[in-house]
């Protein structure tokens, strides 16, 4: 494959790793943050329900039980935790929900109203809870708090939030034992669940709310959706792919044709060897060697035979003779066509004599050739070795001139320029 559409494919396949990444990462984002906002919803309905419960018990419960009392219809030291303590109630209703999620095989809820001067020793704060519930107390605008936890190979969802602050209505049980019902204090004693004031933020709901379904299914539609982002692009790369190898063949064929075509453009098209063109391409580049020798020759009367026999005849002497001195050339020697019947040759010499040595053999060559036409057949030509002060139009011009002179002597032989 073509360099620049390999750099293409491998810019191409980083962008699409890199967008497969991008979009990746973005996505699982998404569906876990989709997720926690699912079961957040489940948390908010329960706390509602315990902010309902509490504001139930105070304003609606509590007033009645205590009426009650004023107006001896229930003896005044009564007390009785199921129908007076929140807390009581709260952890008793948990208690009966877990049951029930454990008769449908579903994970636990952890809760708790977690507070740092309990009665019921259950509602004892955790070290970290102690912290949650000092902080809602120092930051009373601050509503709730969450993360994410593992515990026993199951993701929850860690929950807290303060309780309403402390009523008036709290005060019977809360503040001093003098003001206590004795069956409360006969229960719990004198000391524990004592000295709140009203407005106090006596204790924070504690909650873990099972994660792994919403997380379960937030990675089944994360996996669905990659894997369908995984086909697509492995089928836009392929498709991408396919097209840039279908147009790396065709500039394939186009370098191919091309090269043909400027190797054609520097053949003659009858004899196959080097055209005028490229002669004096190569003359120009070679024209500083000191070695350097030009030598032209042409057919002595190429119109004659060509009149006599016909131009096709004069096709095949003209393609016979170039394969007969191609032959007789060393490899490292260049042959041109550089005109009708005109043909030149540049070689390396060591002195001038060499050079009429290879000249005087191609012209017995030519001379012994049987070209199967009834006159004979040979050439004429002329020798310029290059001199100091030569230029690839002086070099020329002095084989020319001797080409010339050779013909003009006699023809079938050569004279040096």
């Amino acid at each position: 494959m073509d360099l620049k559409n390999k750099n293409l494919i491998i810019f191409f396949s980083l962008l699409l790793i890199a967008g497969y990444v991008i979009i990746g990462v973005a996505l699982y984002e998404y569906t876990h943050k989709y997720a926690e906002d699912q079961n957040k919803k489940k948390l908010d309905q329960l706390l509602l329900n315990q902010q309902a419960l509490h504001r139930y018990l105070e304003d609606d419960l509590k007033p009645v039980i205590y009426k009650l009392k004023e107006e001896n219809k229930l003896y005044k030291e009564f007390f009785d935790p199921k129908v007076l303590s929140f807390t009581y109630i709260a952890h008793g209703i948990h208690q009966q929900l877990n049951t029930l999620r454990d008769e449908h095989n579903i994970t636990r809820i952890y809760y708790k109203l977690a507070t740092d001067n309990p009665r019921n020793s259950l509602n004892h704060a955790s070290p970290e809870e102690l912290n949650l519930l000092q902080y809602f107390r120092l930051n009373p605008s601050v509503k709730e708090y969450s993360s994410i936890v593992q515990e026993n190979n199951h993701n929850y969802i860690y929950y807290a939030m303060p309780i309403d602050p402390s009523k008036d209505s709290c005060m019977k049980c809360h503040s001093t034992p003098d003001k206590a019902p004795i069956e409360l204090i006969a229960q719990y004693g004198n000391t524990a669940g004592f000295g709140e004031g009203v407005g106090n933020i006596r204790a924070i709901i504690s909650l873990k709310m099972p994660f792994d379904d919403e997380l379960k299914e937030a990675n089944r539609i994360f996996y669905l959706i990659m894997g369908i982002l995984t086909l697509f692009l492995l089928s836009l790369f392929s498709i991408v792919f396919y097209f840039l190898r279908r147009l790396d063949h065709k500039q394939q064929i186009i370098e191919e044709k091309n090269k043909t075509l400027s190797i054609l453009a520097e053949l003659d098209g009858l004899t196959n060897i080097y055209n005028r063109r490229s002669f004096d391409t190569d003359l120009i580049a070679r024209i500083g060697n000191p070695s350097l020798t030009l030598i032209i020759f042409d057919i002595d009367y190429f119109k004659t035979i060509n009149d006599t026999h016909g131009h096709q005849i004069g096709d095949d002497i003209l393609k016979s003779l170039t394969s007969l001195i191609r032959s007789n050339l060393r490899e490292e020697d260049q042959f041109y066509r550089i005109g009708g019947e005109e043909f030149a040759i540049l070689t390396h010499k060591q002195n001038i004599e060499d050079a009429k040595q290879l000249v005087s053999r191609l012209l017995q060559k030519v001379s012994e050739y049987d070209f199967n036409i009834s006159q004979p057949v040979h050439i004429s030509a002329g020798i310029a070795m290059q001199s100091g002060n030569d230029t690839p139009l002086g070099l020329f011009k002095r084989s020319d001139d001797a080409l010339y002179r050779a013909k003009e002597e006699g023809r079938n032989c050569y004279r040096v320029g």
